[in-house]
């Protein structure tokens, strides 16, 4: 409903709008620049309550791997298997830190953010990395390439939260890692695969987007992590975890997008945009806030409701 209405908005205002191509503009912005992958691995991160804020980082790292290695004529499906791997092993490392030493996401990711970042800068500083070959270059030019990308990492999470062991038991440790701690769910084995597969998707997502641009750089990524973030929290998903899912996830990526596109079709400044991304961000997590406190009030009447029936019976009774 918000998609449409925003919709309406848009080409009533901007008569620049209505035609298909204003839509696979926004389409192919969502998918070409790797957002919606991102946001597919923010998904199981914060459904998991495994805030990771480290994603633009390793967005940069991977695009600087898959980078050299085709500079150094490395066969495209082996460097982009690289590529990912690495993306997997920045993602092993965050949930290693906040495993082993216990330290809230928030901080464990801030830190490897910067970390992940300074390893970017050292190894692709000042190297020239562009000009990759049509083969890898399909996979961001145009639609085709990044949205058969996307469809290939919506059905692999949608596949993970809907069908398997593993994603019962992050809806249930993002809900209460205590009580899935004590119903026997790995919880820590869990955290070090949400990371991961974020980590995967940050990676994959760069892939794409390097391709589109058809050449590599090391500050690549800055802010998108709010982004992020932004696209999944928009669509529904819980900043509190155990509450979400990639079908709301397309939602909230092409309101945001579609956001965006207004701003640029009523000749907004770019400058609108972020400030655009914060108050939507802000919007979008105090809704989520208050439907929780909401419910919880709910549930609490409930009980207090159960406990007064139950002692009006025992009266009566004595």
């Amino acid at each position: 409903m918000g998609l449409v209405l925003i919709w309406v908005v848009i080409l009533a205002l901007a008569p620049i709008a209505r035609d298909w191509e204003a839509f696979d503009n926004v389409l192919e912005n969502a998918t070409g620049s790797g957002l919606f992958i991102m946001c597919c691995g923010m998904t199981i991160a914060l459904i998991g309550n495994c805030l990771d804020l480290s994603v633009g980082s390793i967005y940069a790292l991977v695009s600087v791997v898959v980078g050299q290695l085709l500079v150094a004529h490395v066969p495209f499906p082996l460097a982009i298997a690289i590529a990912l791997g690495a993306g997997a092993i920045c993602g092993i490392i965050n949930g290693t830190i906040v495993v082993v030493t216990g330290i809230p996401t928030l901080i464990a990711t801030l830190g490897t953010q910067m970390a992940f970042r300074g390893v970017a800068d050292m190894w692709g500083a000042g190297v020239d990395m562009e000009q990759f070959g049509k083969s890898f270059d399909w996979f961001g030019t145009g639609l085709p390439g990044p949205l058969f990308c996307s469809v290939i990492a919506f059905g692999i999470l949608w596949f993970i939260l809907s069908k398997t062991r593993f994603g019962f038991q992050t809806y249930a440790q993002g809900g209460n890692e205590e009580v899935a701690r004590l119903a026997g769910i790995p919880v820590k084995r869990n955290i070090v695969l949400i990371y991961m597969i974020c980590g995967i998707m940050a990676g994959l997502a760069s892939i794409v987007y390097t391709a589109r641009v058809d050449f590599a750089y090391v500050d690549r990524g800055q802010g998108m992590e709010l982004l992020a973030i932004a696209g999944v929290v928009i669509g529904g998903t819980s900043m509190f975890g155990g509450i979400g899912g990639v079908g709301k996830t397309v939602l909230g990526v092409m309101i945001y997008e579609s956001i965006f596109a207004g701003l640029i079709y009523l000749h907004y400044d770019a400058f609108w945009q972020q400030v655009a991304t914060g108050v939507v961000l802000i919007v979008a997590v105090w809704m989520d806030f208050y439907q929780r406190r909401a419910s919880a009030s709910r549930r609490t009447g409930v009980i207090n409701d159960s406990k007064r029936s139950l002692w009006s019976r025992l009266r009566l009774a004595c």
